[in-house]
């Protein structure tokens, strides 16, 4: 009998460790942006994110590759993220961050109208899902 309840109580524990990760990775929700860019340098106009609101800045390197290293510069964080811009619509992927912005993720579209005036749409989260 004895067993039994100690069988029972492991397999709990381990119901409730497992659950545990996957409740705290928060779902997925809608991102847009627009931004205004000179030099390798953006200032963002409009954010659907308040944490990442208007006024926040966004700075460019180019890689080896082509691609850009974009840092992401709001408030309370950092996001850091590399972006490929060879054709429209390009994309740019966030997997990292400081402050406010641990654990952020973003996958974004990008387009513009008139390469001045540039959008990102897609989707953010924290944690390890998405």
């Amino acid at each position: 009998m004895r067993s039994l309840r100690i069988g029972l109580v492991v397999g709990a524990l381990v119901a409730l460790a497992v659950a545990i990760p996957s409740a705290s990775a928060s779902t997925a929700r809608n991102f847009h942006v627009e931004k205004d860019c000179a030099n390798f340098v953006c200032v963002i106009t409009s954010s659907s994110y308040k944490g990442i609101a208007a006024g926040s800045e966004i700075k460019y390197s180019v890689n080896t590759d082509g691609s850009l290293t974009a840092v992401i510069s709001a408030a309370h964080g950092t996001a850091t993220g590399r972006c490929v811009l060879a054709s429209l619509p390009g994309s740019c992927v966030f997997s990292s961050g400081t402050g406010s912005l641990t654990q952020f993720h973003l996958d974004v579209a990008v387009t513009t109208t008139d390469f001045v005036t540039w959008f990102w749409d897609g989707s953010y989260w924290f944690g390890n899902g998405g």
